[in-house]
């Protein structure tokens, strides 16, 4: 039976590992486009022949603070939703977005949007389609997103990032070499644009937190079922140790068995 368990988890620790590898793939992915649209943004609202309208980034102080929790649907994580759970029944005041299985029984009257982690990237355009409405129509004081962010196979920490609004000139700390000097022949309305560009921008953001997650996810699996691993190792050792003893004690009390006989016929 140990053994059959064993092999079971020996797997989910392997493909735990895989997962991780795909997910720090999959998030590079995303990153180089939201790097390439952060550039863009940047060089359309600082071109000089441009009118552009500075509010369609900024905050609407009488607007909603709207939340992204990103959970898992699967088990064998530890306390992986644990503050998750505890932050959403902590959250009176902001609008919610769940993601994730395991935290969707917290949900309450201002949750907007809750998806199955397995569902995220089919459902996503719901996602796409509501922070679009509310960027649009001006509604939104900010957005972040609450998640389990991985850094290194050692170090996972539980964070809320902001994106929204958008720190466009944090942009030109980390590249000095954008080109400002191109002007832009546009046929539509800039700041219809523009609003395009953060939304998309800001929907990668969530993509790229959703990858990042899934990494941390699976490194505490992976963890567990490592440790798991050891756990029946141990067990299995244990009980070996029991067979030993039983087979040695019976293998005595034959011998003992044998020399009574054996004394018996002697007399």
């Amino acid at each position: 039976m140990t053994t059959s368990v064993r092999n079971i988890v020996k797997v989910m620790n392997f493909h735990s590992l895989i997962r991780v590898d795909k997910a720090k793939r999959e998030a590079n992915k995303y990153f180089d486009v939201e790097k390439e649209l952060m550039k863009l943004l940047y060089k359309i609202i600082n071109n000089k022949n441009l009118k552009i309208d500075k509010k369609v980034n900024v905050e609407n102080e009488n607007g909603i603070v709207l939340n992204v929790y990103i959970g898992n649907d699967l088990g064998f994580c530890g306390n992986f939703n644990q503050q998750l759970h505890n932050e959403i029944v902590n959250d009176k005041d902001s609008y919610k977005i769940i993601i994730g299985k395991k935290i969707l029984n917290v949900r309450d009257d201002k949750t907007l949007l809750e998806l199955e982690k397995s569902e995220f990237f089919a459902e996503y355009p719901k996602v796409e389609k509501l922070i679009n409405d509310y960027i649009i129509n001006r509604k939104i004081k900010e957005i972040n997103v609450i998640f389990n962010c991985y850094h290194s196979l050692s170090e996972i920490t539980f964070e809320k990032k902001k994106v929204f609004p958008i720190d466009i000139d944090d942009f030109k700390k980390e590249d000095s070499d954008v080109d400002l000097s191109p002007d832009f022949v546009i046929e539509m309305n800039v700041n219809d644009i523009i609003t395009s560009i953060i939304v998309l921008y800001i929907c990668y953001q969530i993509k790229i937190y959703e990858c990042n997650s899934w990494a941390s996810e699976n490194i505490m699996r992976e963890r567990i079922t490592r440790e798991s691993i050891k756990k029946i190792d141990e067990v299995e050792e244990i009980q070996s140790r029991q067979q030993r003893k039983e087979q040695k004690g019976k293998k005595f009390k034959k011998q003992i068995t044998n020399q009574r006989a054996l004394m018996e016929e002697e007399k």
